[in-house]
Parts: structure tokens; C-alpha cells; sequence
């Protein structure tokens, strides 16, 4: 696949905005939002751009903004978009370094009207931006990774904005028990969802605010919340509706509290989703979590009671039900415990079976050629190095609607697996195969049959050329994240190519501390193929 005809339009449009005439009355409120979503992508509000962004796209009617990875975008763009006059209903801001609380304060003129608003990764906010923004319309708010913002900040939100439903929180590591026991206060049966995932201050005592005051609570993470012990969880199990709870690395939280929790939380019958990786769980509390009669959604990577026997129970007694199931890094499991997925979980779309250094696989074929996998979306199979290439092809034979995989340190996965997901996965979209033995035939084939990849992993394949990269280019517009570090015959030129190309902005990982002094790749017009030129002996110029 190659671009959409819009897409080409928005991309010469955006390089070209300050040349063309009245634009602004030819383009739809749609293409207006599309086009300010891109330049920022691609780097492209420069100061020479910017007074016609603001003439042509600044417009009173936008609805939706998203400036999302600019490094361009400041306080004074902002304070342009603010005095157009605008009331959005989602504003996205995110990794923008030059945006500080004064920009922020600016755009808060024209949030009175905001439903969703995003201020993430942005360095410099702090409490004082968060403190001008007021409105009674806004449910969702996410300020994840913005980690200037503390106690205050938090206050003055919830107290201007006092009809929040969800809140994502995480990284913010200045935030204490201050500020969760006043928004739990604040927002009371209000708040539906909250993630407060890696908030290393905050004890049990916000879980007992949560508790008394948010009864309609249904969705909740505290992964890596190191000080929480169960006491607080298992109140708020007693008190909130939870149907979806995440207490991965939550290391305080013992295993006799958890088996209150879990009796609890089952006691409610409505637990759909639970995520509690790297923590000590009990036998009897892994049965009683098998047995919640509504569960479909279960992590339990690197819990150490995880066995081939508790994978037994719990197949056998949930397996009818569950649609996400991950084991990944139970180091003690076998290919028992392949067997039992395959014989008992009949809808399962998503596994995760990373890092099992005892597991072949071969027992899992039976899920995969029977006709259940019709629906399957996702396996990791990363660090599981003994499972045979054949157990990879049957896998990517057979799942149609497969939108990722993960293969990254396993043998043998060679080019004849990726021209079996060429023409068996048309729906792929995120793929790892670092440190396999892919060539550029293989990853070209995958980005001719492949259009929809969003994520690619090829570091450490030291064979890969830029040929590679050209492929994905030219055929993968909706990439958004490419990892070639080790890859040193990939050029720097191919991978700007390469961002030019696509519509999103791009994440490349590549670093190359192995690549020779002065390389230079260039395509031979008589192969087609891309070969170092730099230590050629050229015939001199004359």
C-alpha cells in the first residue's frame, strides 16, 4: 500500500502552506485538524510557517487539536492558537519541549468547552500551568510522564475541573498522598478510571481515600507503586466496583492480603481484567482469581507460583472464558503448560509466552489448526529460544487477523518466515525480529504484503541494508516506530527517507558504535541491490 491520494495532498500542502493563496477557504474542518496534526509530526512549524498556520488553520470552528512530538512548538504558537478564538472539545499536547506553563495557561482560555485533554511528556509544566485551567465540561484527563506537576497542581484541577471520570497519573513522582486523598475527596463517585502507575510516594492511606469516596471506581492500576501494601486494596475491593485492576510490581502487598483481595474481588463477580506481574501470589489465591466467573483478561508474567500445575487449573477452570492470557517469564513452565492451552482456552486472541527457556511449543499447534485462532491478534514468543521455527509457521499460517508478534533472540527464524507472514498476516501490525537471521528479501516481502505495520524491531540483523529500509518507505506509510540499532549498513540518509515518507512522526532506535568510519551505501542500477561504495576504488574524475 502506499499513500492515500488525501495524504499526499495534506503532505505537499503542509511543506508548501506559506505559498499557497486563501487555503484556508478551501479546506474542511476535518482537513484543517488532519493538516495541523502533520506539520507538527514532521517538524514543519517553523518560524517562516507559523503566520499561516495561524491564518489558514488557527480557525474558530476546530474541534480536535492534537500537536503531538514538536519540538518547534512554544508558548507563543499557543498563545496564537488561544486568540483564535477556538473552544475545542480534545486538545492533545504532547512531547513538546519547548511548552511551558505560560503556553499552557494561554491555551486554558479556550478549554472551557474541552472533553478530553492530553498534557503529556512536557518537561516544563508544573503546577502553575495546571492551575489556570478550569472547566466543567472536562471527564478525561491525561498527564502521563509530565513530571514537573506536583500536589498543587493536582488540587486546583480536580477543584476546577470537578467532573473528571478518568485519570491517568503515571510517573508523575512528585505526586503524594496529599493529592490522591483530595481528588478522591473532590471527585467522589465521579471517577470511573484511574491509573496511577509508577507514583513511588503514595501509600495505602490514598487507596483508603479511594475507597471511602470513589464507590464507582471500575477501573484501576497501581503498577509499581512500591508502598503499597494490601490493607488499602483490599478496602477498596470491599468499597469500589472494580472490573479491571492492575497491581503489577506492587512488591508490599502480601500474599495472605492478596488472598483476601482476590476472595474479595470474586465475591463481586464482575472482575473482567487483572494484572499482577513480578508479585507473590498464593496457590489458593491463583485458584480462587481461575474461578471469577467474569474474568477474560489475565497477566501473571514472572510470578514465581505459576507452574505447569496452576496453568493446568487455571486453562481448565477460566480457559472458556479468557481472551488475553500472559505467562511469559514463569521460568518453571514446560510444554505442559502449551497443552493445557490448547486443550482448554477456546477464544483465547492474546499470548504472552516470553522468556520459557523450557518450552518447545509443538503442543500448541492443536489451538492453531483446529479453527479457534480464526480471531487470534497477538503472541510474544521473544527469549523462548527453543521453539522451533515450525511452531512459528503454523502460528502465522493459521491467524488471519494476527496483528502482532514478537520472535526477537529465537533461532533459525529466517526469510521463510517472514514471507509466511507476507502472505499469510496482511493485518500485522507491530513485528520483532531482533537479532534474528533476516536478510533484505525477507523484510522487503513483509513491507510489500505488510501495509499496515506500526512497529518494526530489526536490531542486531547485521545484514540489513538500506533496501530494507527504502521497502518499508515506500510501503508502509502508518509506521510510527523502527528499531535498527547494530544495523551499521543502514545510512542515516535512508532513514530520514524514510520519516519523510510517513504520515506519523517516526521513533527510530539506531544507534551504530559498529559502523566503519566514512560508510557509504549506494544501489547498483545493474542488481538493484545496495553495496558499500566508500572503500571502492573509483576511477579518478579527470
Amino acid at each position: 500500500m502506499v499513500k492515500t491520494l488525501q495524504e499526499c495532498c495534506l503532505a505537499c500542502i503542509a511543506r508548501h502552506i506559506a505559498s499557497i493563496n486563501r487555503l484556508g477557504n478551501y479546506l474542511s474542518l476535518k482537513h484543517k485538524q488532519m493538516l495541523l496534526e502533520r506539520m507538527c509530526w514532521h517538524e514543519l512549524l517553523t518560524p517562516e510557517n507559523l503566520p499561516s498556520v495561524s491564518y489558514h488553520l488557527f480557525s474558530p470552528t476546530l474541534q480536535r487539536i492534537n500537536l503531538s512530538h514538536c519540538s518547534q512548538l512554544d508558548d507563543q504558537a499557543l498563545d496564537v492558537l488561544a486568540k483564535s478564538g477556538c473552544l475545542p472539545t480534545a486538545v492533545t499536547i504532547q512531547d513538546c519541549p519547548k511548552v511551558t506553563d505560560k503556553g499552557i495557561t494561554s491555551l486554558a482560555r479556550i478549554l472551557r468547552n474541552v472533553h478530553q485533554l492530553k498534557l503529556k511528556r512536557l518537561k516544563h509544566l508544573t503546577s502553575g500551568g495546571l492551575k489556570s485551567i478550569t472547566s466543567d465540561t472536562l471527564t478525561s484527563v491525561n498527564l502521563r510522564k509530565s513530571d514537573g506537576i506536583t500536589d498543587p497542581g493536582i488540587i486546583a484541577l480536580v477543584n476546577n475541573c470537578p467532573n473528571i471520570e478518568k485519570l491517568k497519573l503515571c510517573e508523575l513522582h512528585k505526586l503524594t498522598d496529599t493529592a490522591m486523598a483530595h481528588l478522591a475527596e473532590t471527585l467522589g463517585s465521579k471517577l470511573v478510571e484511574l491509573d496511577i502507575s509508577d507514583m513511588n510516594l503514595v501509600t495505602s492511606a490514598s487507596m483508603h481515600a479511594l475507597a471511602e469516596n470513589c464507590k464507582n471506581l471500575r477501573v484501576a492500576s497501581f503498577e509499581s507503586c512500591v508502598r503499597l501494601d494490601g490493607s488499602g486494596l483490599v478496602e477498596m475491593a470491599e468499597r469500589c466496583a472494580l472490573s479491571s485492576l492492575g497491581i503489577s510490581f506492587c512488591y508490599k502487598v502480601a500474599p495472605q492480603q492478596l488472598e483476601v483481595l482476590v476472595s474479595l474481588l470474586r465475591a463481586r463477580g464482575i472482575l473482567t481484567n487483572f494484572e499482577a506481574m513480578g508479585i507473590g501470589i498464593s496457590p489458593l489465591a491463583l485458584e480462587m482469581l481461575a474461578s471469577t466467573s467474569c474474568l477474560t483478561n489475565l497477566s501473571l508474567c514472572g510470578v514465581p507460583s505459576v507452574t505447569d500445575d496452576a496453568v493446568e487449573m487455571i486453562t481448565r477452570t477460566a480457559g472458556r472464558m479468557l481472551i488475553e492470557l500472559d505467562v511469559s517469564n514463569c521460568l518453571t513452565l514446560t510444554d505442559r503448560s502449551c497443552a493445557s492451552i490448547a486443550r482448554h482456552c477456546k477464544c483465547v486472541e492474546v499470548l504472552g509466552l516470553r522468556n520459557l527457556r523450557e518450552v518447545k511449543g509443538m503442543e500448541l499447534s492443536e489451538f492453531f489448526l483446529d479453527g479457534r485462532a480464526k480471531h487470534f491478534r497477538a503472541i510474544t514468543l521473544s527469549g523462548t529460544k527453543n521453539l522451533p521455527p515450525s511452531v512459528v509457521e503454523t502460528i502465522v499460517t493459521h491467524c488471519p487477523t494476527l496483528e502482532v508478534i514478537t520472535m526477537a533472540g529465537l533461532k533459525d527464524i529466517t526469510d521463510d518466515i517472514a514471507f509466511s507472514i507476507a502472505h499469510h498476516c496482511p493485518n500485522i501490525q507491530q513485528m520483532s525480529f531482533r537479532n534474528c537471521e533476516l536478510t533484505d528479501t525477507g523484510v522487503c516481502e513483509i513491507a510489500v504484503h505488510c501495509s499496515k505495520i506500526h512497529m518494526i524491531a530489526l536490531a542486531g540483523i547485521h545484514s540489513l541494508t538500506d533496501k530494507c529500509i527504502i521497502a518499508l518507505a515506500e510501503n508502509c506509510p502508518l509506521i510510527e516506530e523502527l528499531y535498527i540499532s547494530g544495523c551499521a549498513r543502514i545510512t542515516r540518509q535512508a532513514v530520514t527517507y524514510l520519516k519523510d515518507c510517513a504520515v506519523h512522526r517516526v521513533f527510530v532506535n539506531h544507534s551504530i558504535p559498529n559502523a566503519p568510519f566514512g560508510l557509504l551505501m549506494a544501489k547498483d542500477l545493474d542488481t538493484g541491490e545496495y553495496t558499500r561504495v566508500d572503500d571502492m576504488d573509483l576511477p579518478a574524475i579527470q
